[in-house]
């Protein structure tokens, strides 16, 4: 139960970083932050899938679960890195951009879940196996 505590702690501190600006903010380009992964709905379902992979009792399957979940949420922050000036900015993919209007805060909100993620692996494969 305690290590259930602690991934739902780090999963919850991971997913704060949401607050934070991600991109933009350069140039006269308004800030966006984390949050505009709440605007996709696959991210939603794997921050709900890796909550329910922490807390479910289902053995191997709940650990897949989380995995998913906490994997599908670092592809979809990745994602969002490459993609979300295309729409409302440039019109296209152009990776100096991504890389010159992201703020510091998106490494570390990527980091953390990265980690999150790690430690997640780490926890269940030690508490299941």
């Amino acid at each position: 139960m305690k290590r259930k505590f602690i991934m739902t702690g780090m999963l919850t501190g991971s997913l704060l970083t949401m607050f934070w600006p991600w991109f933009g903010g350069t140039r006269g380009v308004q800030t966006i932050s984390g949050l505009i992964l709440l605007e996709n709905p696959i991210a939603l379902t794997c921050m709900i899938l890796a909550y329910i992979g922490i807390w479910s009792d289902y053995g191997k399957n709940s650990e897949i679960l989380g995995m998913i979940g906490l994997l599908g949420i670092a592809v979809m922050e990745i994602y969002e890195f490459f993609t979300w000036h295309i729409i409302t900015i440039t019109g296209h993919f152009d990776l100096r951009l991504s890389i010159e209007w992201c703020y510091p805060e998106f490494y570390i909100a990527l980091f953390s879940m990265i980690m999150t993620l790690l430690i997640y692996k780490k926890y269940f494969r030690h508490f299941i196996g």
